[in-house]
């Protein structure tokens, strides 16, 4: 059964000029995370069918910050049920406190209107926890984890799932307690498949599926189920099922009717 679902790529970066033959071709669900509210205004703007833009202002693009505008960004989740690219860069050439401001503005918003939301982390990934603890924050996806092992138990104390790429190691989370149930795949597009088999696209997440059944045990098309029941439940948690294009919609409650034996880790 989990065959019938296609791939599942939850951290992607996609030109929003592009087709939606072209999105469509590649036989995968993305969720395309935006860097600037421009970005997003425009991306939002489309009618894909299996492609879920996201309404972003990215840590580290200093542009994106300076022109960031909480009513702008609020505004936008009526048409998407997902926030990416927004977190703190500790590497970033902009000011952390600046950072810390757009972020929580960006918290606040997906407070009160919850959205599943891809964290960026980078050298900042305590301050991010802190953050996300004292907003309350529901359906974090922490977006290329690289929090030590009290940090991850914390994060996974604070309800926070993880999406993973062909560039990290992921029996490192598993070390530090995270279970298959907490994981979703991405390909982080064009930065975090690098390493990945040609050719390198977005929804091209047969790698992460390989590398996350080796590490659980598991086979891919177990995991591929997992994390398809792992998308539907955030998803139904939050009740955003009706902000996602009607043939995800139909993915999702797909998902929800896969025996457990399906999906559920060894």
């Amino acid at each position: 059964m989990s065959r019938a679902l296609p791939p599942l790529d939850l951290h992607a970066h996609v030109d929003v000029g592009i087709a939606s033959r072209d999105l469509e071709s590649l036989g995968a669900v993305v969720f395309a995370a935006t860097r600037s509210l421009e970005e997003a205004e425009r991306a939002l703007a489309r009618t894909d069918l299996v492609t879920v833009w996201g309404a972003g202002c990215h840590p580290g693009v200093a542009k994106a910050q300076a022109n960031f505008d909480a009513s702008r960004f609020s505004s936008f989740l009526a048409d998407t049920p997902f926030v990416s690219e927004v977190g703190l860069d500790g590497a970033s050439k902009v000011a952390l406190h600046q950072q810390r401001e757009t972020f929580a503005a960006i918290l606040a918003e997906a407070t009160h209107a919850p959205r599943l939301v891809s964290v960026h982390s980078k050298r900042a990934t305590s301050q991010v926890l802190d953050m996300l603890e004292a907003a309350g924050t529901r359906g974090a996806i922490l977006h290329w984890w690289l929090g030590s092992t009290p940090e991850t138990k914390r994060a996974l104390e604070l309800g926070c799932l993880f999406s993973v790429n062909a560039s990290m190691d992921v029996a490192d989370l598993r070390e530090a307690g995270v279970p298959l149930e907490a994981i979703l795949p991405e390909t982080d597009h064009p930065s975090g498949n690098r390493t990945s088999s040609v050719p390198r696209q977005p929804g091209r997440i047969a790698d992460v599926e390989r590398s996350l059944a080796a590490v659980f045990g598991a086979t891919p098309e177990v995991v591929r189920a997992q994390t398809w029941r792992t998308l539907a439940r955030a998803c139904g948690e939050l009740d955003l099922d009706d902000l996602f294009p009607i043939p995800v919609q139909r993915m999702l409650a797909a998902a929800r009717e896969l025996p457990s034996s399906a999906g559920g880790t060894p």
